[in-house]
């Protein structure tokens, strides 16, 4: 992976006290320098494009206090944040130039009143436009500190769309079966790896009602299966990954409740989703995964030039919707795992109530 810097905080700490060693003292405080923190991840199948900027601090005292001053974390009103189609070399259609935006920050350790965070977005050009966000091309960042003259910049290729997802077992419905022989019969979900893309996370959402005394409430319930990681991004392979029944069914029994007013639920349908990430991406995440052996430290990760984060790429697939077919409403209905949340079967009414 080019560009990629690999670096741990123990070979820099060795290397400044093997060339202090006629010191006593050690000052790990040097003198200011500017360090730009980014994280991106372009999706062409986004409407809005996001990129988050700030700045990484140190100084004397209490870090959470630094944390709540806004000028210690943002670069206030002082950057220009400029995105560029490149094509064979050449730059295609007109810079892209990213706007803040302003978006409220969470409450917590590192919450004040006058903060915000660090957003700069843009809207997702037309497909004809000649700076589409394309699988074509790379995708140039380039962030410049107006008042410091600092240049950091970065660069990504997009995710092909991905192909040939669907689930052919069931056709034009979702089968769960949790009943005789099949207590654990597999929904198989099913797609073409693409360009790019090393690591997949397949999601099911159920939707459903709730019929209450004052009305009816649309809700959702996700179950995420395991990601999947391609050792080849360079060809498409068919992947086929099984969602089983008594899984499903056992998440949704533990996630949700009944509640008092509740009269009675009615599955929907599910949607399908799909996900890639980047090989950069899927980097990140295994380099910032929890440590579990006994050396607790890890390297650290970046693909930006002269700064620290991440600019990479996603893609969200279209979602595929489909109905539950009957065995499925009868055994949310009916299965061990969920009988006791009063959902329908697919005749309408509470047989194992």
């Amino acid at each position: 992976m080019n560009g990629l810097k690999r670096f741990t905080f123990s070979s820099i700490l060795a290397g400044t006290l093997l060339f202090s060693a006629c010191s006593t003292d050690l000052d790990v405080l040097g003198d200011y320098k500017e360090t730009m923190v980014v994280y991106g991840l372009l999706d062409q199948a986004q409407p809005i494009q996001y990129i988050k900027i700030n700045k990484a601090f140190l100084g004397e005292g209490d870090a959470l206090m630094y944390a709540q001053i806004k000028d210690s974390v943002q670069f206030v009103n002082a950057l220009t944040v400029e995105l560029k189609r490149i094509k064979n070399g050449i730059q295609m259609g007109a810079t892209i130039l990213l706007t803040p935006t302003n978006m409220p920050k969470d409450a917590g350790v590192f919450y004040s009143a006058d903060q915000t965070n660090a957003i700069y977005s843009f809207p997702t050009p037309a497909t004809s436009a000649a700076n589409a966000l394309k699988p074509d091309s790379e995708y140039e960042l380039t962030i410049t500190n107006g008042e410091t003259g600092n240049v950091v910049t970065a660069k990504t290729s997009l995710i092909t769309d991905i192909s040939g997802f669907t689930n052919p077992v069931s056709g034009t419905t979702f089968q769960f079966v949790i009943a005789g022989p099949y207590a654990n019969f597999p929904f198989n979900v099913v797609w073409n790896s693409e360009k790019n893309a090393r690591l997949y996370q397949v999601t099911l959402r159920l939707n459903y009602v709730d019929s209450t005394a004052s009305g009816l409430d649309t809700n959702s319930i996700s179950y995420t299966l395991p990601e999947i990681r391609m050792d080849d991004i360079d060809v498409s392979v068919e992947v086929t990954q099984p969602a089983k029944g008594r899984d499903f069914y056992r998440h949704i029994g533990n996630t949700l409740t009944v509640y008092p007013g509740l009269v009675e639920r009615k599955a929907l349908n599910v949607d399908l989703l799909l996900v890639a990430g980047s090989d950069d991406l899927s980097t990140f995440i295994d380099v910032n995964k929890p440590s579990t052996g006994i050396i607790q430290e890890r390297p650290e990760f970046t693909n930006i030039t002269n700064g620290l984060g991440l600019f990479s790429s996603r893609l969200n697939r279209a979602p595929i919707t489909r109905p539950l077919d009957g065995t499925s409403w009868d055994s949310l209905a009916c299965g061990q795992y969920t009988k006791h949340l009063k959902f329908l079967n697919a005749a309408g009414v509470h047989p194992c109530l």
